[in-house]
């Protein structure tokens, strides 16, 4: 139960930027809920919820005169794709920040697979679509297709099952990154274009696999299971004290 800590030197104006937007989205959504339409004065009721998620930060000057006006583009651009969303009742219901939970049979014993969606919505038929907001740049089509970034299948697999609680099951129709970037565009919705059932099977099957491997008391747990590919978090190899067996292996001192 270990928890990386943030470094000590890290600006909070960038680290936080992320969960700032996450916290205003969620409370416009939860404020101006689907199927209604939005109000007249939804862009500055979405800047408002802004400057409380902002306030510990907003007088620096940092992020005064650059995350802020950022977040002022993505905030017109989120009310813009909101109000074509709910045109004609086609949005039902929206969930953000949902957990949800399901239990997986293994070797071992009942597996718990948690998430924690940023966003799924439900449209007039009852599909659900799963939203992943990325401030950053989203994973690729090939990297979700080869399983490398399992996130939006695997909490589609946790929504048709109705681990969810605040949305119910339902059959998950797309699933989405949306690029919120505040440059020019202010924003991107970003589909995954591989059929949803396919990728949530797969990404089923792999994980099954998965447990099922490491319920044997054989299997290690490898700081570095695939050593020729750099891992994109390595917030616990040096635990490991990775560096100094590398070295050994290079003939340096062990």
């Amino acid at each position: 139960k270990l928890a990386p800590l943030d470094p000590l030197d890290a600006e909070p104006d960038a680290a936080g930027y992320g969960t700032f937007i996450h916290a205003a989205l969620e409370a416009f959504i939860r404020e101006c809920p689907p199927p209604a339409p939005l109000p007249a004065d939804a862009e500055e009721r979405l800047l408002e919820h802004g400057r409380r998620a902002f306030a510990q930060v907003l007088d620096r000057p940092g992020v005064w005169a650059f995350w802020w006006p950022r977040f002022e583009r993505i905030a017109r651009w989120i009310v813009g794709v909101e109000a074509e969303r709910r045109a004609g009742g086609a949005l039902a219901a929206s969930v953000t920040e949902a957990k949800g939970e399901i239990s997986i049979p293994s070797p071992a014993g009942p597996f718990i697979l948690t998430a924690h969606a940023d966003r799924i919505d439900r449209d007039g038929q009852g599909r659900l679509l799963l939203i992943d907001y990325k401030t950053g740049a989203p994973p690729s089509e090939r990297e979700i297709v080869a399983g490398f970034a399992p996130q939006l299948p695997l909490e589609a697999l946790i929504a048709e099952a109705g681990g969810f609680k605040d949305i119910g099951p339902g059959p998950v129709a797309a699933l989405e990154h949306w690029k919120l970037g505040g440059t020019d565009p202010a924003g991107k919705i970003i589909p995954v274009k591989a059929d949803a059932g396919s990728l949530i099977a797969e990404a089923r099957q792999g994980l099954e696999t998965l447990i099922a491997t490491f319920a044997k008391p054989e299997t290690a747990y490898e700081a570095r299971p695939r050593p020729e590919q750099a891992p994109r978090f390595s917030d616990y190899e040096h635990l490991a004290r990775v560096k100094e067996w590398a070295a050994g292996e290079d003939g340096g001192d062990e």
